[in-house]
């Protein structure tokens, strides 16, 4: 009676192709959580100029969100400073008066202006609308 077993190559095998799998498992996940990390802060960018926008209208005075690019940070009026990923790369285009601001007024209007957020391939956009005040965001191809 011969015994059927496995050999000692057959056993490497499996286990190189387990340790392959693993490790593409692992790019995947560390890359979706840098993606989930970015959309994280694109929707605290959005919320802190909406919620910038509503203080203006409701209080009736002009209120502004702060950019500071180097620090990579921001701050909507009463709200604690709050900081994006350094792998994020954000450019701000707004009214020249405003420096790196985007203020709102008590008629919900705005200075306007646009981020422009990436990372690599990833890129989103927030459209601020001057005569709305509106606060848009885009995921761009």
């Amino acid at each position: 009676m011969s015994q059927r077993g496995f050999t000692l190559l057959e056993m490497l095998v499996v286990i190189l192709l387990i340790g392959i799998a693993a490790g593409l498992l692992g790019l995947g996940v560390r890359q979706g959580l840098q993606v989930a990390k970015e959309r994280r802060a694109v929707g605290q960018l959005v919320d802190a100029l909406r919620t910038t926008r509503a203080g203006a209208v409701i209080n009736g005075a002009a209120a502004r969100t702060e950019f500071d690019l180097n620090t990579m940070t921001f701050q909507a009026p009463g709200r604690a400073q709050q900081s994006w990923p350094p792998e994020l790369h954000v450019t701000l285009h707004t009214a020249e008066q405003s420096g790196s601001a985007i203020e709102f007024y008590p008629d919900g209007s705005s200075t306007g202006g646009n981020l422009l957020l990436a990372n690599g391939t990833r890129r989103w956009r927030i459209d601020v609308g001057w005569l709305t005040g509106s606060v848009q965001s885009k995921a761009l191809p």
